[in-house]
């Protein structure tokens, strides 16, 4: 019976190393998965704030020479953008709202998300 015990004390303890490795290995993933989402949320609020640095700079006078060419490169992109989407908008027959920015038909008077009248090209 002696032999037995020991086999099951031995293989009790094996168990129990095993268990306490996975849960190191589970905590450990928990973490990095906890760092990553920080990471994550820290990088949203870098853009918030660099939208928000952008908003305020491309009405201003900018007097560093880097900060008006990253200004004036986002601009660009901006209005190729645009161009795009009024591109698209045309080959679909859409137009933007320039109230609430939906896409609606082109023959519409009224938008059907916001209600305002649809300004046309031509007015």
């Amino acid at each position: 019976m002696d032999f037995f015990d020991n086999v099951v004390n031995k293989t009790k303890e094996v168990f129990d190393v095993a268990y306490k490795k996975t849960n190191e290995v589970v905590s450990t993933q928990k973490q990095k998965f906890d760092i990553s989402s920080l990471q994550n949320k820290i990088n949203k609020e870098y853009l918030k704030l660099g939208k928000i640095y952008y908003n305020q700079l491309k009405d201003t006078e900018i007097n560093d020479c880097e900060l008006q060419n990253i200004v004036d490169s986002i601009d660009e992109k901006i209005d190729k953008i645009n161009i795009l989407t009024r591109e698209i908008n045309d080959a679909k027959n859409k137009v933007i709202c320039h109230n609430c920015s939906a896409v609606i038909d082109k023959d519409s008077i009224f938008c059907n998300l916001c209600g305002a009248k649809i300004i046309g090209e031509d007015e």
